[in-house]
């Protein structure tokens, strides 16, 4: 559809008096009509595929009529997460769950596209494969399509619906898969976004997926399936590596202890797909905030998943594509419940911690943070941050950097009303999609001198991502990000530029993760 008929279109619409701007664009797949604010056209929730319980989705490739776009689609079921919770107590947050939840959201510059397309920016989102949404306000797409870029925020099935893994549902699956729904579900939205993003002025060969937390484990984690080839043509990883990966008997023993909570065997899918969906989203552990514990996430199934990732990185496979590649400084300051636990505020109490997870290698963890921190509780803070997050995230990184170009960040702002949470886990986010005045990111700056400081680090920030989105080569106002590996990170921070690389000393205990 040639640009001056969307001109038409958003000029008629306006004399429509006290009526909201609309524009209607025709894509390969039919219809779709959106709205026009700022600068900006919004699609929100177009349906991009369908899925029964714990089948493949089907590809929505076409549509008759018109789809109206103009409001957020069903979040996908979930429980406990911050975004529920938001509404619980804020009101409509979000909409409301359902299980024919796939949908995505688009935003579009109005101006017109440099004749290759726009760039594609594909958000997924975070919440421990439990939570979250594409429809989140966070995560508005407004800010980044101002820079001149395709933004698209998707949904995916979540906790048992998107991630559970039975003996049962392998058998009646015609590849033998079984556990990697909610992954099954992103490849199809890359795909509609390949099919689809041309009739909004994107360009279907330029398109970098992003994802944060469990978003970026799930990018990091296609990088080594053979199904995602071709899905996307680079990655930004923000605090997430592949690491958090179930093999196929861990995944199956978790779902046995499940099975024996809703009396249901793991050899009776019958028994499963009839249980009701209240009691389907209660399995996630909402109430355990040890991530590592959730009996959620990405499955070694033998169809979407060879092996565990980073044995497949680093054994040369997986997808060689560009990277840009990071996490915060302080993940694990976010754990409030930390402050409420004396445990962890004494060295014994940190050791009886470490124990649970590290076994045999007990004593020379505990040595290795003794002789870097002074209290306990700030050596569980860094153990947590380097163990769960930052160190994978880099050591994918490093994999994948042996064979293409890998570049590195870590992001060091802290609020100077919350300084006790410091460079936490999500704090990146208000500043790559400019919502700091959306709630709760608003609670980080609070004060309209706080907004003014931060205003030119989000723009290096943003420039940072659409300028990796658009050339693959990240650069943060005059600063470019360097390679990871070349002893330097991009740090961020309201005094942007180059930090020493710390994978030495914060990662040593770290480096070589589960794929020796």
């Amino acid at each position: 559809m040639k640009r001056s008929l969307v001109l038409l279109l958003i000029l008629l619409s306006a004399f429509v008096w006290a009526e909201p701007q609309t524009v209607r664009l025709r894509l390969p797949g039919g219809w779709v009509e959106g709205l026009v604010a700022d600068g900006v056209m919004s699609f929100k929730g177009i349906t991009y595929a369908r899925a029964e319980r714990w089948r493949e989705p089907r590809l929505v490739d076409s549509w008759p009529g018109v789809i109206r776009a103009y409001e957020y689609g069903p979040i996908c079921p979930q429980s406990g997460d911050i975004t529920v919770r938001l509404g619980r107590l804020l009101g409509p947050y979000v909409p409301p769950a359902s299980e024919d939840c796939l949908n995505l959201n688009v935003w579009v510059p109005t101006a017109d596209p440099p004749p290759q397309g726009w760039p594609v920016m594909v958000f997924v989102h975070g919440g421990s494969f439990t939570g979250g949404s594409g429809s989140e306000p966070i995560y508005d797409g407004s800010a980044l399509a101002r820079r001149g870029v395709v933004v698209v925020t998707i949904n995916y099935r979540l906790g048992a619906l998107g991630f559970l893994a039975l003996p049962a549902l392998a058998a009646e699956d015609p590849h033998g898969s079984t556990g990697d729904y909610g992954l099954l579900d992103q490849l199809a939205a890359f795909r509609w976004v390949r099919e689809q993003i041309a009739g909004f002025g994107g360009d279907p060969d330029n398109v970098t997926a992003f994802g944060e937390s469990a978003g970026s484990m799930s990018l990091c984690t296609l990088l080594a399936s053979p199904l995602a080839a071709g899905a996307f043509d680079r990655a930004i990883l923000e605090s997430g590596g592949c690491n958090h990966v179930l093999t196929r008997a861990e995944a199956y023993s978790r779902a046995a202890e499940m099975g024996e909570r809703v009396g249901c065997p793991s050899d009776d899918a019958a028994c499963w797909r009839a249980l009701p969906l209240d009691e389907l989203v209660g399995l996630a552990r909402s109430k355990d905030t040890d991530f590592e514990k959730d009996p959620f996430k990405p499955v070694v199934d033998g169809y979407l998943l060879p092996d565990l990732p980073e044995k497949v990185l680093a054994a040369g496979g997986g997808l060689r594509l560009p990277l840009f590649v990071g996490a915060n400084a302080e993940e694990y300051r976010l754990d409030l419940t930390a402050v409420a636990n004396p445990s962890k505020f004494t060295w014994g109490g940190f050791e009886r911690l470490v124990r649970e997870k590290e076994g045999e290698r007990t004593a020379e963890v505990v040595a290795h943070y003794r002789s870097r921190f002074d209290d306990a509780l700030t050596a569980y803070y860094a153990y947590m941050t380097e163990r769960v997050l930052l160190c994978p995230t880099y050591r994918a990184g490093r994999l994948v950097g042996e064979r293409a170009p890998v570049y590195g960040y870590v992001f060091e702002w802290s609020s100077p009303h919350w300084g006790a949470l410091g460079s936490a886990h999500g704090f990146e986010l208000p500043f790559v999609f400019d919502t700091r005045r959306t709630w709760p990111f608003w609670e980080l700056f609070i004060t309209e001198p706080t907004f003014e400081q931060t205003d030119a680090l989000t723009a290096a920030i943003e420039q940072a991502w659409v300028r990796f989105a658009r050339e693959g080569r990240p650069r943060a106002g005059m600063v470019p990000a360097p390679r990871l590996g070349s002893g330097w990170l991009l740090g961020l921070d309201l005094r942007w530029g180059w930090r020493p690389d710390f994978w030495n000393e914060r990662c040593a205990l770290w480096g070589a993760g589960e794929y020796q």
